[in-house]
C-alpha cells in the first residue's frame, strides 16, 4: 500500500515499525503449502535521531541486507477516512478517491500520497458502497524510504495498522466468521473487524491505557459502541469473537475487566498462538512491541 516495488523475495520478508521509542523488526518466511514461519522478532529502544544507526546494526547483526520491507506507519503518520466509493473500475479507484479526499484534508494534493481500499459490496447492507482512503505526506514517505535504504534494506511497501491487524486476523482464523482484533496501547487503540481477508470496520480508540489508568469503563464503552455499530449498521450479523493483542503490561487485568463489560467472546491472542514453534518463549512485553511489525511482515504479494 502507498509505495510498492516488486522483486523476488529471498529469505522472507521484514516488517518494520519505528515508533518514537524504538524499532521493532519481524522476519516472516512463506513457503507454498506451509504455514508462515516467524524467523525473527526483535525490538531495540532508539530515539528518532539514532534509529538509522540502530536499524543498520540490526540488519548487519542478522545478515538481512537486501531483504524486502513492509514498513508500518505510526497512527500519527497518516490520516484515514471512510468515504463514499465512486462508481469506477477497481483499477481507477485510488485516482478517483483523490478528488473525494481533497475536500477533507488541508494539504495540497501534490504534497501527499493517496491510496484506498473498498469495503466489501455487502457492507452497509448494500445501501452505499464505501471505501477507506489513506493519506500520507510525501515528506514522510521519502523519509521512510531513506531510512530503509540507508540501512541496507529494500522498501517493498508501506502499510497501515488496519492492514497489519487484518493479516494477523487471517492467520488467527478469520475464514468463515466475523472476527474482531483489539489492540490497546498507552496512547491509543485500534478495533478492526474482518470476515476472511475482507475488512468491514476499522476504528481508532483515541485515548489509550495511560489515560484510562485503573478505570477501563470509558474504553469498554467505546469498544462496545463500535461492536454495536458493526452489528446494527453493516448487516453482517454478530461478531463471533474478539482477540486482544499482546500488551506491554497488565494484560490479564485488562482482559478480565473488558471481558466482564463487553457483550462478545473476548480472548487473548499471543504470537505463540500464531507461531507455536517459534514464539513459545517470547515475553509478552516483547510481543506487544513487535506485534505490528509481525502483522506487516505477514503481508502477501509485495516482495
Amino acid at each position: 500500500m502507498l509505495f510498492r516495488n516488486r522483486r523476488p523475495a529471498i529469505g522472507g520478508q521484514l516488517g518494520i515499525e519505528a515508533s518514537p521509542q524504538g524499532i521493532a523488526l519481524a522476519q516472516v518466511q512463506r513457503r507454498a503449502g506451509d504455514a508462515p514461519q516467524l524467523l525473527r522478532c526483535e525490538y531495540r529502544e532508539a530515539a528518532a535521531s539514532a534509529q538509522l544507526e540502530t536499524l543498520r546494526a540490526m540488519v548487519e547483526a542478522h545478515a538481512l541486507e537486501g531483504l524486502p520491507v513492509n514498513f508500518l506507519l505510526q497512527p500519527s503518520d497518516y490520516q484515514i477516512f471512510l468515504l463514499e466509493c465512486p462508481d469506477v473500475p477497481p483499477e481507477e479507484l485510488s485516482a478517483a478517491m483523490r478528488w473525494r479526499v481533497k475536500d477533507v484534508i488541508t494539504q495540497p494534493l501534490d504534497d501527499v500520497v493517496i491510496d484506498s481500499f473498498p469495503l466489501p459490496d455487502d457492507a452497509y447492507r448494500g445501501r452505499t458502497r464505501m471505501a477507506y482512503c489513506v493519506m500520507l505526506p510525501k515528506a514522510r514517505m521519502n523519509a521512510i524510504a531513506r531510512l530503509v535504504e540507508q540501512a541496507g534494506l529494500r522498501l517493498a511497501s508501506i502499510d497501515i495498522g488496519e492492514m497489519a491487524s487484518r493479516n494477523l486476523g487471517l492467520l488467527a482464523g478469520a475464514e468463515g466468521i466475523n472476527l474482531a482484533l483489539l489492540q490497546l496501547r498507552a496512547d491509543d487503540g485500534l478495533i478492526c473487524v474482518q470476515h476472511g481477508a475482507d475488512v468491514y470496520m476499522a476504528r481508532r480508540i483515541e485515548h489509550g491505557l495511560a489515560r484510562a489508568g485503573q478505570d477501563l469503563d470509558g474504553i469498554t464503552l467505546e469498544i462496545q459502541r463500535s461492536l454495536d455499530y458493526f452489528e446494527s449498521q453493516l448487516g453482517r450479523g454478530y461478531i463471533a469473537r474478539m482477540l486482544l493483542l499482546p500488551m506491554e503490561q497488565g494484560a490479564e487485568r485488562t482482559h478480565q475487566a473488558l471481558a466482564s463489560g463487553l457483550a462478545v467472546n473476548l480472548l487473548r491472542l499471543t504470537l505463540a498462538d500464531l507461531f507455536p514453534e517459534q514464539a513459545a518463549d517470547l515475553p509478552e512485553g516483547l510481543q506487544a512491541r513487535c506485534i505490528g511489525a509481525v502483522g506487516a511482515a505477514l503481508r502477501e504479494g509485495v516482495a
